[in-house]
């Protein structure tokens, strides 16, 4: 059963109607038990880099590659948008180049990891995806992760405040309170 929910705030570029959307309640039973586990360094050093490239104005995003290690898609390297083309940004959108998602398909390759994850900023504290969000996908594995960090990626950071989805194969879902604390893990 879905609940629905009403948007935090409103943002210009985004309609109303795709920020007022259902958000499953219920785990889907092929995430359970699904981690994203991220190096607390790595994570500090990526969100950093992403509010910088934002200068307050400005969408950033990065991708996460790594291990899966059966049920923990466990980060190690990360490529951020602005380095592997020039990724087209503006307040409310970010592109990559399909040259720049082969070029980074091949160094992933080379380096035998795979992708476990992106993360990208939004303007305010609307942390859902977007449908243009949904369907730019890099990666269609169910159990791939993309977080959304609000306000530019601003620091102070509370990834309990942050958009934490998982694919799973009926789509995109969206851990909520505890739940994000249970699936995206931290690791000294």
């Amino acid at each position: 059963m879905a609940e629905e929910t009403e948007p935090t705030c409103s943002l210009s570029g985004f309609p109303q109607a795709d920020a007022a959307r259902s958000i499953p309640r219920l785990q889907p039973p092929e995430l359970e038990r699904q981690r994203l586990v991220i190096p607390e360094g790595l994570f500090g050093l990526t969100l950093a880099r992403l509010a910088e490239r934002s200068a307050g104005w400005r969408e950033s995003a990065a991708i996460w590659a790594g291990t899966l290690d059966g049920n923990d898609a466990i980060a190690s390297d990360v490529f951020f948008h602005h380095e592997l083309c020039d990724d087209q940004a503006g307040p409310f959108f970010l592109e990559l180049t399909e040259q720049a998602k082969f070029d980074l398909y091949r160094a992933v390759a080379a380096k035998g990891k795979k992708l476990v994850g992106m993360v990208h900023t939004h303007p305010e504290d609307w942390v859902e995806l977007s449908p243009v969000d949904e369907q730019n996908q890099l990666c269609s594995r169910i159990g791939f992760w993309s977080l959304v960090v609000p306000w530019y990626g601003r620091p102070p950071w509370d990834y309990g405040r942050m958009g934490v989805h998982v694919r799973a194969d009926t789509g995109w879902h969206q851990h909520l309170g505890s739940e994000i604390f249970a699936h995206l893990i931290l690791a000294k």
